[in-house]
């Protein structure tokens, strides 16, 4: 659960800009990928392949897969769990404990393939809205405070929310996660090709209802506790806003509320992660070793802490995300077999501009990418790959016909 507030996103109608930015990447993007999914009934690696090719789009899935799951979600809101929901009330409790009682339960839950959505949908996920709605309510017809002047600018709200809105790689987990839900249809008896194109636009479509009420409710939460909490920091903030709003029980509630968060979460990408392996390998990786893998790795990782887990995560999502944009709109919105030539110089460049970001935020120092994404216009917004990726588009494009001619 993520406070965008908290970024400066507090005085007049900022919130709301900054707030739409994070909205946009995180609810309308993640739409748009998991339609994507929908329309052609295929993953990810599916998608990327029929732009880059079979195998790259193999090699860009995985690593979509092993970022959203095993290597960074999984240890990161197993930590959380820890970090939020358990320490404090027991705080002599070690980490080791925690983590392992969370992935012993987590392979549990998703060792019995057909009884995933079961589980997560009859118990875990309505009593995650029971939670979530009350804070978002109270808080908004009760607010903390109102919101105070920050040093975001009104220029660069919407590009700083759009960036931050990486963290929660919801637009990631979209595509993985309607590939998997493809193949949850199967499994239980929903064969049809149109009765699943149904069935995942209604589940998409509520998502995204439920989605986008959620983020500009909490957006608003921070935004109005950022002057009540100026030091506070990303993990401590939620606290602090549920004890405000409910007292001493606020803690109880914000604790029940983290533990389901990250256990549903995890539960469900590490299902979807050993199906995804599972199909791009033809068989030769299997479910239930995948999820049992997911589980040790997550483990493992979880260890590091979560303040470090959030900070290798950073350079991996500003490398991936530019380029998983252009493909789910040009899969969208696009015959990719027409435009071929015109999507793979946008992916590149994409993926080139990403890769400038990615070195910045892993701490390198390297003039020449730095020099050259600053020099690009809407790089004070945040949006430094932009026009590059525009410009490789349309070189594609017209490589493309002179290539037909």
């Amino acid at each position: 659960m993520i406070f965008p507030g908290k970024l400066g996103f507090d005085t007049g109608s900022l919130w709301l800009i900054a707030g739409f930015g994070y909205f946009f990447v995180n609810t309308i993007i993640a739409f748009l990928g998991y339609l994507a999914i929908a329309k052609d009934r295929v993953g990810i690696a599916h998608m990327a392949g029929e732009i880059l090719s079979p195998f790259w789009g193999k090699v860009f899935g995985a690593i979509l897969m092993l970022v959203v799951g095993p290597v960074f979600i999984l240890p990161r809101v197993a930590s959380a769990t820890h970090e939020m929901s358990i320490l404090p009330f027991f705080p002599n409790v070690p980490i080791a404990a925690t983590l392992a009682v969370f992935f012993v339960l987590n392979a549990y839950v998703c060792l019995n393939r057909t009884a995933v959505v079961d589980r997560l949908g009859k118990i875990l996920s309505p009593g995650l809205v029971v939670f979530i709605a009350a804070i978002a309510l109270k808080g908004i017809f009760f607010p903390i405070a109102d919101p105070v002047a920050s040093k975001t600018t009104t220029q660069a709200a919407f590009g700083v929310g759009f960036n931050f809105g990486y963290n929660t790689m919801n637009a990631i987990a979209a595509v993985l996660m309607g590939g998997w839900i493809l193949n949850v249809f199967t499994l239980q008896g929903i064969t049809d090709q149109e009765a699943q194109k149904k069935n995942l636009v209604r589940v998409g479509f509520l998502t995204v209802v439920l989605l986008g009420v959620t983020q500009m409710s909490l957006t608003w939460l921070g935004a109005s506790a950022g002057g009540v909490y100026p030091e506070a920091t990303l993990g401590d903030l939620p606290l602090k806003v549920t004890t405000h709003l409910y007292g001493t029980i606020g803690m109880a509630i914000f604790a029940a509320l983290m533990a389901l968060a990250c256990f549903t979460t995890s539960a469900g990408l590490t299902a979807a992660a050993g199906t995804f392996f599972e199909q791009i390998t033809d068989g030769a990786v299997k479910y239930k070793p995948m999820v049992i893998a997911s589980s040790i790795c997550g483990f493992a990782l979880g260890m590091v802490g979560l303040s470090k887990i959030v900070g290798y995560t950073v350079p991996f999502l500003s490398l991936l995300y530019p380029a998983l944009i252009v493909i789910i709109l040009g899969t969208f919105f696009l015959d990719v077999r027409k435009y071929h030539a015109m999507l793979l110089g946008g992916v590149f460049m994409a993926l080139l501009f990403g890769l400038f970001d990615a070195v910045k935020e892993a701490g390198f120092t390297v003039p020449w990418m730095q020099q050259a994404a600053a020099a690009m216009p809407l790089s004070g917004q945040g949006f430094p790959w932009i026009v590059p990726t525009l410009a490789g588009l349309a070189a594609g494009f017209l490589l493309g016909r002179m290539g037909n001619k």
